[in-house]
């Protein structure tokens, strides 16, 4: 009798992430832990920030990267990361964030965080520049 191959298959992805602030120019790195038993496989890990609503999840700022996924004979717990860039096309304020793996057609997606990340304003756009002061007037 030869080995058994199990096809590939996701239990589930969790975020241990809490509250972050991020400002442009930093990197978002988003620590993925999922679950998944059956044969080795490359898939693509994926997380991004944006806004829940009732009409779906509004994508702003997104990473992703490919797993090498490892045959394993029954259920095993992995960990990876995305790193996710930080950049002038997000507006200050809070975001919500979830992560999956697979493509178009996700293995699994992890549950929404909300208002887990904060953007803080880019103050290098200020309209202000370096204030220097010379002298003063006495009265």
């Amino acid at each position: 009798m030869g080995a058994v191959y199990l096809p590939s298959q996701y239990g589930m992805i969790l975020v241990p992430l809490a509250n972050v602030q991020v400002k442009p120019g930093d990197k978002l790195r988003i620590s993925c832990r999922y679950s998944h038993i059956g044969q080795a496989e490359s898939q693509t890990l994926y997380a991004a920030i944006g806004n829940s609503g009732w009409a779906g999840f509004d994508e702003v700022l997104h990473g992703s990267k490919t797993l090498s996924v490892p045959e394993d004979t029954a259920w095993d717990y992995h960990e990876e990361y995305v790193d996710i860039s930080i950049t002038t096309a997000i507006s200050a304020g809070f975001y919500d964030l979830y992560a999956k793996i697979g493509g178009a057609i996700p293995k699994v997606i992890s549950p929404t965080l909300h208002d887990v990340v904060e953007v803080l304003a880019d103050i290098s756009d200020s309209e202000f520049g370096e204030i220097s002061i010379t002298g003063y007037v006495k009265a």
